[in-house]
């Protein structure tokens, strides 16, 4: 077997033990038996919200609840409403399960206790327009975030200000019912205010702050951006919940899983499948997704030693700044892989002259697309001037498919951000 055909093997199988990892059905399980008082309504949100609403169902819950997910990990969960809405890009039916969502939480009172079961991918699941916010305008403000090239902390900065339900609010519609998250982390650093922008967490970050950044970055040109913020100002719209307020003392959260035990499980595959594998240190993935592969491409030459192969396992969230009027078609992820194979390839004799790159989003989707990521090997055919244009027009889909190198994976039933496995060797 040739070089890379068994190393990319070994970074697709890695990547399936960092899936397996990530599924939520067992811990979900298990925190819902530890739970000391059991829920009388359950509302999953997210691109795992059926994966975790079939885990309580099948712990013993036998009431009634809400599932919004994305279309490809739709299905029926007996006894819950289970609703299909768009991502990245929110729809019509995504706002008639935000309404179900705040019919639900308005009718429970004191001795009720309500269970969000939360994973990423809900910010755009569940649009709920602040008053005088249309869905068209939500879904332009929502297409200039995805454009901008900020981090998904900051893009969910903007959101929590322009939602009936983000920003903890639903916990506020929830009051006086006890209220407990359960969260799968999609995020870098695992804040809760930035999984599904928050729907139960106080947002810290002062309305002058995002005020600044919302114009540094140009979101203002909407014309319905400044006359909202103005009205959340003098206090004739709603603001976000902040810390303090006395509907979070009701409010329980705890983060079941993370990106991180996707890397655990990936680099344990690796390390049990070739013991002597040299680990190099593996930055968080952050920052503009063609930057951080020639960061990743960098690494890899400085770092590796010629005697034995090496492995780098990294994960987070990059981002791609987009032009507007020409956004081309991929996602961080594929676009990460061919950078960084372009980057490999410009080195010439710097580089190992045998490597692979799996770069992947743990939910099976990278952007807007049907794929996960990408995956490239040394060996293959690699055209720089194609890849070039692809790169520079943020079209890394086309290129990718018409070499055979897109990671198809399907829905994963989790989402924990994306993850890098790169293998090398001399």
């Amino acid at each position: 077997m040739h070089f890379d055909a068994s190393f990319e093997a070994l970074a697709r199988n890695s990547f399936a033990a960092a899936l397996a990892a990530g599924q939520p059905d067992r811990i979900t399980r298990s925190a819902y038996a530890a739970l000391d008082q059991k829920p009388t309504a359950v509302i999953a949100l997210g691109k795992a919200a059926g994966a975790m609403a079939a885990a309580v169902r099948n712990g013993g819950y036998d009431g009634s609840g809400l599932v919004i997910t994305t279309d490809e990990n739709h299905r029926q969960i007996d006894g819950f409403d289970c609703f299909a809405s768009a991502h990245p890009v929110p729809d019509e039916r995504g706002l008639a399960a935000a309404i179900a969502v705040e019919n639900q939480v308005k009718s429970l009172g004191q001795a009720d206790h309500l269970l969000l079961l939360i994973s990423g991918g809900g910010s755009a699941l569940l649009p709920a327009p602040s008053s005088g916010i249309s869905l068209a305008q939500k879904i332009a403000l929502n297409d200039a975030l995805l454009a901008s090239g900020l981090d998904i902390h900051a893009m969910n900065v903007v959101r929590r200000l322009f939602s009936r339900l983000k920003g903890g609010r639903l916990a506020r519609l929830a009051a006086p019912a006890k209220v407990t998250q359960f969260l799968l982390s999609d995020v870098p650093g695992d804040l809760p205010e930035s999984i599904a922008s928050g729907p139960a967490v106080a947002d810290p970050v002062p309305f002058d702050d995002a005020l600044q950044l919302i114009q540094k970055h140009g979101l203002d040109r909407l014309d319905f951006v400044m006359p909202h913020l103005q009205a959340i100002q003098n206090g004739t719209a709603d603001g976000p919940v902040r810390s303090g307020d006395l509907v979070l003392d009701k409010v329980q959260t705890r983060i079941l899983a993370s990106n991180a035990q996707c890397r655990d499980a990936a680099a344990g595959y690796i390390r049990q499948a070739m013991p002597k594998m040299q680990f190099l240190d593996a930055p968080a993935l952050d920052g503009e997704a063609s930057q951080m592969a020639a960061h990743l491409a960098a690494q890899v030459i400085s770092q590796r030693h010629a005697d034995k192969p090496c492995a780098l396992v990294a994960g987070g969230e990059t981002t791609v700044t987009l032009d507007m009027a020409n956004p081309g078609k991929g996602g961080r992820s594929q676009e990460l892989a061919l950078a960084f194979a372009a980057a490999m390839t410009a080195a010439r004799s710097s580089a190992p002259k045998n490597w692979v790159i799996l770069a992947g989003g743990t939910d099976g989707r990278d952007g807007p697309t049907d794929a996960a990521g990408g995956i490239m090997a040394a060996s293959q055919n690699f055209d720089q001037t194609a890849a070039r244009a692809a790169l520079l027009s943020h079209n890394s889909y086309d290129y990718l498919k018409a070499h055979d190198q897109l990671l198809m994976v399907g829905a994963t039933g989790t989402n924990l951000a994306d993850l890098v496995l790169i293998i090398a060797q001399d």
